[in-house]
């Protein structure tokens, strides 16, 4: 019984199922009657073509890009490849009519190849996939229903145990790298397909962003489709601190590649520092390198700097870029580097001699100009001083007597507010250096315009 069923599979493919480019090529061709006919000639020309399609799949051992046949890698054939029947079939059902497609897919899908494993076998799938899309498939609409195809026998022979990728998370990243790009260009009718695609590869490769074989970075993912992986893998369950570390450097590797390029906003930069915590960063260099390029390619307000830059921890810089940071005005703004900077002023001085009245002069006049600059930049960009000056306009004209520096004094934007420092400008500077300084001209130019 099993010779029999052999020979007559063997008889079916020489002599039915190797006609598949002749049922391609006539159903492309073919108008119909509109009569029962029809169903009969497109069901045993689609049963010829699913026949092969499934044929390729299991005759593929494991999915390769074809191999140069020039010594200067310029020429490329399918030849050398050991899936070359596959490429060339599924292009060829590719390009034929929406309907007949279809069906294929669903036979394909509704098959007992595990695509699954035979990714993990492949020594290049990404290349495999690469040149397949983008070299073979000549009209986007054929490169949907690859991609289509794919991801569904994908899904159909993935596991729902851990871990989800296993070996084959280069070809799960390079399908998602390719229907983003594709989306971007597709027609309604593909992009109502390509949608639940997307939204299936995203799932499934943001809660394994552990377990990729390859760095995020070498994918094309744009800024929006690597936010969604990552609040993706916020949602994974049983994550240790490591797994959540290595995913925060790689993900700040992309972040990089993205300000390099200025395709990202300051509002995607902040949600995705935001979506780790801060304890998964051990350095902040990379981050302010970062934040400092995107700074000087955008043009941002100086709020929106403040946001970035408050993203920054100072403890975690090395001391070259703290050094950088600290000359930073808008940076020096931040109420917490302010504070850092007072602390470590305030532990230099615990451990110093009463007789070192020299250096203990240069560290205060140090804390003085810093946090006199730090009170003029802040100043000059609070909403209520901008309030006051136009009272004080009215002042002028008659209309009413406001006392500006009580509203001074209480505007909460001021960054020496006691309770903020947490008593550590007492601790620094003395209520009588305070007073000595309170003339000086930075603070008389600072104070100038709201002056009662």
């Amino acid at each position: 019984m099993v010779e029999l069923q052999d020979s007559t599979k063997k008889f079916l493919y020489m002599n039915i199922f190797s006609h598949w480019r002749s049922s391609i090529a006539f159903l492309q061709q073919y108008q119909r009657l509109n009569s029962p006919v029809d169903d009969y000639i497109e069901s045993r020309c689609l049963k010829v073509i699913s026949a092969a399609c499934i044929k390729g799949f299991f005759d593929t051992k494991y999915l390769s890009a074809p191999i140069s046949m020039s010594g200067t890698g310029s020429c490329s054939t399918w030849q050398s490849s050991p899936c070359q029947v596959l490429t060339d079939t599924l292009v060829r059902v590719s390009c034929m009519p929406d309907e007949y497609v279809q069906e294929v897919v669903e036979e394909l899908v509704n098959g007992e190849v595990n695509l699954n494993l035979k990714c993990r076998q492949g020594r290049n799938v990404k290349g495999w996939l690469d040149v397949t899309i983008t070299n073979e498939c000549r009209t986007d609409r054929s490169r949907c229903w690859v991609l289509i195809c794919l991801t569904r026998m994908l899904e159909k022979s993935v596991t729902m145990d851990r871990p989800w990728l296993e070996l084959s998370s280069q070809y799960w990243c390079s399908l998602l790298e390719h229907v983003e790009a594709l989306m971007k260009r597709a027609d309604l009718y593909m992009l109502e397909r390509l949608q639940p695609v997307k939204s299936f590869l995203e799932e499934r490769i943001g809660g394994s962003l552990h377990e990729l074989d390859d760095y995020l970075i070498s994918y094309n993912f744009q800024p929006q489709t690597l936010l969604d992986l990552v609040q993706h893998f916020k949602q994974t369950k049983e994550l240790g601190e490591q797994e959540i570390e290595e995913v925060a450097t790689e993900v700040d590797s992309c972040l990089w590649s993205f300000v390099d390029t200025a395709c990202i906003s300051a509002e995607d930069f902040i949600s995705f520092i935001e979506a780790f915590p801060e304890s998964s960063r051990s350095s902040h260099d990379m981050l302010y390198t970062a934040i400092d390029k995107l700074i000087m390619k955008g043009d941002y307000e100086d709020e929106e700097k403040q946001k970035l830059l408050g993203l920054v921890n100072i403890s975690k810089l090395s001391p070259p870029l703290q050094e950088k940071a600290l000359n930073n005005t808008i940076f020096l703004c931040q109420p917490h580097v302010l504070e850092y900077v007072l602390r470590q002023h305030n532990e230099e001085l615990s451990v110093m001699r009463d007789e070192d009245k020299q250096k203990l002069k240069e560290i205060m006049q140090k804390v003085i100009r810093a946090s006199l600059k730090l009170l003029e930049e802040n100043s000059r960009r609070s909403k209520e001083i901008v309030e006051l000056q136009k009272q004080y306009a009215s002042l002028i004209e008659g209309s009413k007597t406001v006392c500006i520096q009580e509203s001074f004094e209480s505007s909460p934007d001021i960054i020496f507010n006691k309770s903020r420092m947490n008593g550590c400008v007492h601790a620094i500077i003395p209520d009588e250096v305070e007073e000595a300084h309170s003339d000086t001209p930075a603070r008389r130019s600072n104070c100038s315009s709201v002056d009662c």
